[in-house]
């Protein structure tokens, strides 16, 4: 038998360099977990820092608005959930600006249904309801009205669509169906549920002293809002909606399926906790899909005794902005998914207000003159989330080689308003 041999030739001493300069830039990291996992990641130096977190988040810039989104794990399975849409409307009047997120839930298809529906639906609305001339008093209430129908339509015609697929809704007919045949009736009609319950809105102000200030202007909903679980408690009085840790019905679902319900009040889809407990005990629990199993499932089917436990009308706010004095106070809107509240653990909302505001605020000043540049307010905050001046924590964040995701979708949107 012939043997072959291979003659390695030893490496010279800048070959040798050359590969340890190769890797001296890579480190470690527990990802703050704790356990005895080490994962890779790079360690960047400007201007490759910045110009990868640009890479990766894509900043972009639309009137007064600037937006980007980030979700650092590229795997197809973690791929972002998140969406923002940005557009100027020419309508009679006026021209307006529409920006909105949309944060993802446990599937893409509904979060991208809902983020390219929802603004054509709004638009044609306000133009029809502008054409009539509104006087300015009337406008706060019929633009709130059209918010409110424009998502609560939305949601109705998606749950529409879904009962649709069967041939009856009627139960008896329901039992009557062979399970196999609504796994095939479900997995073929593509049913998503979306949730935009714990999405953010800022409103950032320089007050009179020229402090930055911010005021979360919207609601929380999800089970940790006090609120909402107080609302919870006496809306249904009569029901054990409330567990001995404090967490609504829904909540407690959330607890075992962290991604599966994260509002509180308010969800476009979940169309389980809005329909009679049959439809769980004898539809849902087919859905051929990782994040939902009969298993999970089962134990809460008694306790949906007198849905809908989930309401589709969001809340809408109205600030009337009040201009002091001659020249307009400064005044900006972010918009983001809970992606970012996610990267201030430990911070109360009204916390995470103020420090985002004065984040934005201090880039925003930063560049007082048109020859300065355009700086992206979004890209700014998104920097500072995820570690700011600490090149290295902004590296691990950006470049640590893990196969599952490592931070929620983070998508911001900041609106100068004045």
């Amino acid at each position: 038998m012939d043997l072959q041999v291979i003659d390695l030739t030893p490496a010279s001493e800048s070959q040798q360099q050359r590969t340890l300069d190769e890797v001296k830039d890579f480190a470690t990291t527990d990802m703050d977990r704790g356990g005895p996992e080490r994962w890779t990641y790079r360690m960047l130096q400007e201007p490759a820092l910045t110009e990868e977190l640009v890479r990766l988040s894509t900043p972009q810039t639309l009137g007064t608005v600037d937006a980007a989104t980030l979700q650092p794990c590229r795997t197809w399975h973690y791929r972002s959930q998140d969406r923002y849409v940005v557009e100027e409307w020419a309508l009679p009047g006026g021209t307006w600006t529409y920006a909105a997120v949309f944060d993802g839930h446990m599937n893409y298809d509904t979060v991208e249904h809902i983020s390219a529906a929802l603004g054509p639906y709004v638009k044609d609305s306000l133009a029809a309801a502008m054409r009539s001339r509104p006087s300015p008093t009337a406008l706060p209430a019929i633009v709130s009205g059209i918010l409110k129908h424009a998502l609560a339509y939305i949601d109705s015609a998606l749950v529409s669509d879904f009962l649709a697929i069967f041939p009856s809704t009627e139960p008896e007919e329901l039992r009557k169906l062979d399970p196999s045949r609504i796994r095939q009736l479900l997995n073929e009609s593509h049913l998503w549920v979306a949730n935009v319950g714990d999405c953010v809105a800022v409103l950032g102000q320089k007050d009179s002293a020229g402090k930055w200030r911010g005021t979360v202007i919207n609601s929380i909903h999800n089970g940790s809002n006090p609120g909402e679980l107080e609302r919870i408690r006496l809306s249904r009085a009569d029901e054990r909606c409330v567990d001995p840790s404090r967490h609504p019905v829904y909540a407690s679902v959330r607890r075992l399926l962290r991604c599966f319900v994260s509002s509180g009040h308010a969800a476009i889809g979940d169309a389980w906790l809005k329909l009679p407990a049959i439809y769980a005990e004898l539809v849902f629990k087919h859905l051929d899909a990782d994040w939902f199993s009969a298993e999970v499932m089962e134990p809460h089917i008694p306790r949906i005794r007198t849905p809908p436990y989930l309401s589709s009308t969001p809340d809408v706010y109205h600030i009337q902005l009040q201009n002091e004095g001659p020249v307009a106070s400064p005044r900006l809107l972010i918009l983001c998914s809970d992606g970012l509240s996610d990267l201030y653990d430990g911070y109360s909302f009204d916390e995470m207000a103020e420090e985002w505001t004065q984040v934005v605020g201090k880039e925003l000043d930063s560049k007082p003159g048109p020859k300065a540049g355009r700086a992206n307010l979004a890209l700014a905050l998104l920097r500072e989330a995820i570690g700011g001046a600490d090149t290295q924590l902004v590296s691990r964040n950006l470049t640590v080689e893990m196969e599952e995701r490592w931070m929620d979708d983070t998508t911001i949107v900041v609106q100068r308003l004045s």
